[in-house]
């Protein structure tokens, strides 16, 4: 399920057409999944990924597929190591759970009984609003203001600009994801542990589960099997790869700093499934949905995203760097998908987009999880959709049909569109596989049924009807 308003919509908007999803009607052959990966490493233009497909706590495949480093022309494998990104919020949330079972955290204690020298603007934020990022701190990219950039950046650094940033809401109010939540519940867990975020992280789950290659980032130290970091940015409609610089070492990366390899998120995974970290009711907590002041939920829960789909729930998260995991543990089913093509937290750059890659890649692995066609249709929705595809055919953004935003995050690929669908044949049907009403905008999920293949998009509308956005969903 995606939702307005929600990351990653707004991302999958800015990425636009260049990135496709594949994923036929007919079983999942035993190749299908290669064809598929290696198909989108070329269409988005990642350099590199290694999958980990993991039934019942046990891996069924796990590949790497590309380069690791374009330098040196390393190949990726399942043993390839990446910057997870922010799927170490997720370790982080377990973290805070293992001393809240320990007895040395509550989840409703204002953060100021953890941290020295709190400001008056945080009186109120506890660390259940951290945990689901309703504390009101300021979001990705406006964070971490007044930090000065230097080769070597200490948590006493981040600690005050973390302090100087803008409040943007009153404890409870609303969801905005925050890096600056979730490097303060790593102060937290120093405080209450008496041990290093990494150290912590290390006794209580790295070494019990025998996640060996997994590290918090240090650049003082080699990294055998390390993927070089990318991304692509779009100059006069054209994608140029460059070096991701993430390059300053810091001293406390609650929020992002963990690397590993797919095998390592396997055996987080088979974990989950039983109390060798944390107890069933502590990962229940940590699966429910934030609730704000006013009573509404937040499909975000301690370190994962909420989804469903036909009546499986399943959670996930994604990284930066382009990394996600995501877990059907009805099916008892996960993927990982890893990449080196991430983005930058500000400025204009185009990353992987791995969740569609791990929705696909869950689908053609287990069929009680593709999409099925909605009992009751909308067809003006379905109109608008099969309108603005033909258009986009035809390599048009009509004003009268397009958003002013969607002409603008459209047009760079617009050139494009029709090559990659000659191949398919005449579109024979749509099919709305799911539909989201919220804020004003209403986002509908097509099954586009080709002559020769299949697609899934999906298409939104705003309040006024218009298209403002068209992208490939998994």
């Amino acid at each position: 399920m995606i939702r307005p308003g929600n990351a990653r919509v707004r991302d999958a908007i800015h990425v636009g057409l260049s990135l496709l999803w594949v994923l036929s009607s007919s079983p999942c052959r035993a190749d299908q999944i290669d064809d598929f990966v290696r198909a989108e490493l070329k269409r988005q233009g990642i350099p590199g990924a290694a999958i980990a497909v993991v039934r019942d706590g046990k891996i069924t495949k796990a590949k790497g597929y590309g380069v690791a480093d374009l330098d040196h022309n390393v190949p990726v494998t399942a043993d390839t190591v990446f910057a997870l990104a922010s799927i170490t919020k997720q370790f982080t949330a377990t973290l805070i759970m293992i001393l809240v079972e320990d007895g040395k955290v509550q989840l409703d204690d204002d953060i100021a009984e953890y941290l020295d020298a709190a400001p008056a603007t945080w009186k109120g934020i506890t660390v259940r609003h951290l945990l689901h990022h309703t504390g009101g701190l300021a979001p990705l990219g406006r964070d971490f203001i007044s930090l000065v950039r230097l080769p070597t950046i200490s948590t006493a650094q981040m600690y005050a600009a973390a302090r100087d940033d803008p409040i943007v809401g009153k404890p409870g109010e609303r969801w905005e994801y925050s890096d600056v939540g979730y490097f303060l519940l790593g102060m937290i867990i120093e405080r209450a542990s008496g041990m290093s975020y990494e150290a912590f992280l290390r006794e209580r789950i790295l070494t019990p589960l025998g996640m060996s290659t997994a590290r918090m980032a240090d650049l003082n130290r080699p990294y055998p099997n390390l993927a070089k970091g990318y991304t692509l940015i779009l100059t006069d409609g054209e994608r140029e790869i460059l070096n991701i610089r993430r390059d300053s070492q810091r001293g406390l990366t609650s929020h992002y700093g963990l690397f590993g390899t797919a095998r390592d998120l396997a055996k987080w995974d088979a974990a989950l499934y039983n109390d060798s970290v944390i107890n069933a009711a502590r990962r229940q907590e940590m699966l429910t949905a934030a609730r704000l002041n006013d009573g509404t939920t937040v499909p975000y829960g301690f370190g994962w995203n909420l989804g469903e789909r036909n009546g499986y729930a399943y959670h996930y998260h994604s990284g930066i760097t382009g990394t996600f995991i995501m877990r059907v543990p009805g099916l008892r089913l996960t993927v990982v998908v890893l990449t080196n093509l991430g983005k930058w937290a500000s400025g204009r750059s185009q990353g992987a987009d791995a969740y569609m890659l791990a929705h696909a890649i869950a689908g053609m692995s287990e069929p009680k999880f593709q999409w099925k066609p909605l009992g009751r249709q909308d067809p003006v929705h379905a109109a608008k959709a099969r309108e603005a595809f033909e258009a986009l055919s035809a390599g048009r953004l009509p004003q009268s049909l397009f958003a002013a935003d969607a002409i603008k995050e459209l047009s760079p690929v617009i050139k494009d569109f029709p090559s990659w669908y000659r191949s398919m044949g005449p579109l024979r049907r749509l099919e709305m596989v799911d539909r989201v009403v919220e804020g004003g905008e209403t986002i509908g999920v097509f099954r586009f049924v080709f002559a020769k293949d299949t697609r899934v998009f999906a298409v939104l509308l705003d309040s006024e009807g218009r298209v403002s956005g068209f992208f490939p969903d998994g």
